[in-house]
């Protein structure tokens, strides 16, 4: 089973669920890889990569294979700091990583428009890769202009989506009460409503809940 997990925006928790993600697969017992293929932003270590390698044990390597320091999408990184990669190379690790594991989660950088590369987004990534899509977005006030935008272009591009996560949600914000609905009637898709939490980590019955929804999601 592969996936790639994208977001309406940056800083909408996707490494957060993709991470919770790994390891509720991992609980059920699924060798697991995570891929992010490029990581942008990076200090001493790919913080993401990082995280993520946490949670399936593969190396950060592994995990994340191109790297830039700069907090922009990939290709404006490439610009910046001319430093280019290999799309067929990017895919020759996610072929390898369906060879020897059962479950492979790809995590975009920001949305499905941010382009990998020249003319080249992460639409057509998960087109490319023949990935289904699990859309991230945020539980509060905005969220339904992304989040819609987002799921149509998927869908006019005819790129499944099996969920949509409304991450986030603190009970605060009054817009966290119709968002969910909203987004089913406007999409078509029942979204999960992920609580904020203190930490990287969902407590068991949610990340059963998260395994639970993607499952569904996957079923035809």
């Amino acid at each position: 089973m592969e996936l790639l997990i994208t977001g309406t925006d940056t800083g909408v928790g996707k490494t957060f669920i993709t991470y919770n993600l790994a390891k509720a697969f991992k609980e059920k017992g699924k060798k697991v890889a995570c891929y992010k293929p490029v990581e942008t932003y990076v200090r001493d270590i790919p913080e993401d990569g990082k995280l993520l390698s946490e949670a399936t044990g593969q190396s950060i390597d592994e995990v994340v294979p191109v790297q830039y320091s700069l907090p922009l999408s990939p290709y404006a990184a490439i610009l910046e700091e001319r430093k280019d990669f290999s799309l067929d190379e990017l895919k020759e690790r996610f072929e390898r990583l369906k060879e020897n594991y059962e479950v492979v989660l790809v995590e975009g950088a920001g949305g499905l428009a941010v382009p990998v590369k020249r003319n080249y987004t992460y639409l057509n990534l998960a087109k490319d890769w023949n990935l289904p899509i699990l859309i991230v977005a945020r539980a509060g006030l905005g969220t339904l202009n992304h989040t819609y935008l987002t799921w149509y272009y998927a869908k006019t591009n005819n790129v499944p989506v099996i969920g949509i996560i409304l991450n986030g949600s603190t009970g605060e914000d009054v817009s966290e009460r119709t968002n969910p609905l909203i987004v089913e009637e406007m999409t078509g898709i029942k979204p999960l409503v992920i609580p904020k939490v203190k930490g990287k980590e969902l407590p068991p019955e949610l990340r059963e809940k998260l395994y639970s929804y993607i499952l569904s999601g996957l079923s035809p």
